[in-house]
């Protein structure tokens, strides 16, 4: 997903940047390891801030020097919230500690950034005090002293290199109590030729003309920014480049119904580079349809914090049922056909439903083959009949799903048993 700014205006949640403090225009500048970089004092730190009044806080503060005549480099800095005035475990390595050993006494802001100053909403900050201080509606602390900081570093690849921190500034605030809440995993969606011919771009779409990829069961997603890794199984044509046959395989993946920020094959023209899926961020490109080097069974893997994806043959053993069911209390758990990802004729193992449950009522359901009244192979997930989840591996003859009051595509993988729910 990319990150969005807009100059003068605040998304709440989001962090706008204004100033650019460099430009890569050297080349290949030798870096050193800088010790010391500064965060300015603001005026408003003399003062007393009352978040939940508040709209927004400006911060500002020096490069540091990353190479002996001060070249202007691409410097990723990440803003840094505690109110405890002390930076030892982060929330993310807190809720990462299996052991439960870690507690954290600092927040990190999400996004980062490249630019030397920020405009950051008091609710955000707000959002850190509660996430470390976890106090609840009546244990709201009247003052809190909340330290921020800086920590800048030089992205390459998956690595951090010489990351140094700035120093600390002290605001005297009054926090306020808001209920936290993850956030909801980013989906893509696939369209094209080998989903029907559906080349849907629009959010109402979804279900229809844009299928949405699989939520990765037992995958930690974060809890912030709703990213991490998303994935589909199924069977896929080739495409030789001559023929009528040769259209059929060609598709994409979006991921906010803009066709500047897809995933495609990453060719100029109609065919792409086999088994190649690369990630578009402007809207004057269209590349090429993604193919699959070879018909057969394939697992496609995006991460959505990193915009990349890979398309990788699935080596497992598969069975083809033909169709899949869904039953359940909607339909007096009667076999009602899922609809198939793939295009018409095609082997297929990636189901979908779309449902509609009237307000104020709940429904229960699982996944079946098509055996009338019988249930010789049916799947379900949760711990209980009825148990709300989003998403997950089922189990041969596992309990009912249960979903409230809303608007929902529904998908069924029959490979690899996962299921997957977005709420329309």
């Amino acid at each position: 997903m990319k990150n969005k700014y807009m100059m003068g205006a605040l998304l709440i949640g989001i962090i706008s940047l204004f100033a650019s403090c460099s430009d890569d225009n050297d080349s290949n500048p030798t870096l050193i390891q800088p010790t010391e970089f500064k965060l300015n004092t603001p005026e408003y730190a003399n003062g007393f801030i009352d978040l939940e009044k508040s709209k927004e806080l400006n911060f500002t503060w020096s490069q540091p020097k990353y190479t002996a005549d001060n070249a202007p480099l691409n410097v990723t800095y990440e803003i840094q919230v505690s109110p405890k005035n002390s930076f030892t475990v982060s929330t993310d390595e807190a809720a990462n500690d299996e052991s439960g050993e870690k507690v954290a006494d600092y927040d990190i802001l999400s996004p980062t950034t490249q630019y030397c100053n920020a405009t950051i909403t008091a609710e955000e900050i707000d959002k850190s005090l509660v996430r470390v201080l976890k106090f609840k509606e009546n244990e709201v602390p009247a003052e809190l002293e909340v330290g921020i900081r800086i920590n800048a570093y030089i992205v390459e690849g998956n690595k951090r290199l010489n990351p140094v921190i700035s120093n600390v500034v002290t605001l005297k605030a009054k926090p306020y109590y808001i209920e936290l809440k993850d956030a909801t995993p980013i989906m893509w969606y696939l369209v094209g030729n080998m989903f029907g011919g559906k080349w849907g771009d629009k959010k109402e779409s979804i279900g229809d003309q844009s299928l949405p990829m699989f939520l990765k069961p037992n995958f930690r997603y974060d809890k912030k920014t709703g990213t991490g890794e998303i994935e589909y199984t199924n069977y896929f044509l080739t495409d030789n480049f001559t023929g009528k046959e040769s259209a059929l395989a060609g598709f994409k993946i979006q991921s906010d119904f803009d066709w500047g920020h897809s995933m495609d094959g990453g060719s100029g023209t109609d065919g792409g580079n086999y088994d190649k899926i690369v990630y578009r961020g402007s809207t004057n490109y269209d590349g090429g349809h993604i193919l699959a080097s070879a018909a057969g069974y394939y697992t496609i893997t995006l991460n959505t914090a990193k915009n990349t994806a890979t398309m990788e043959k699935y080596e497992g053993d598969v069975t083809d049922y033909g169709t899949i069911q869904i039953a359940g209390t909607f339909n007096d758990w009667a076999d009602t056909p899922m609809l198939p990802y793939n295009t018409e004729g095609v082997e297929n193992h990636a189901w979908y439903y779309v449902m509609e449950v009237p307000a104020g009522q709940t429904v229960e359901f699982k996944f079946k083959i098509a055996d009338g009244n019988a249930w010789g192979k049916s799947w379900g997930y949760g711990a209980t009949n009825g148990a709300i989840n989003m998403y997950g591996k089922c189990e041969s003859g596992g309990n009912n799903i249960g979903l409230t009051e809303g608007k929902y595509v529904i998908s069924f993988n029959d490979i690899t048993g996962a299921f997957s729910i977005v709420k329309l």
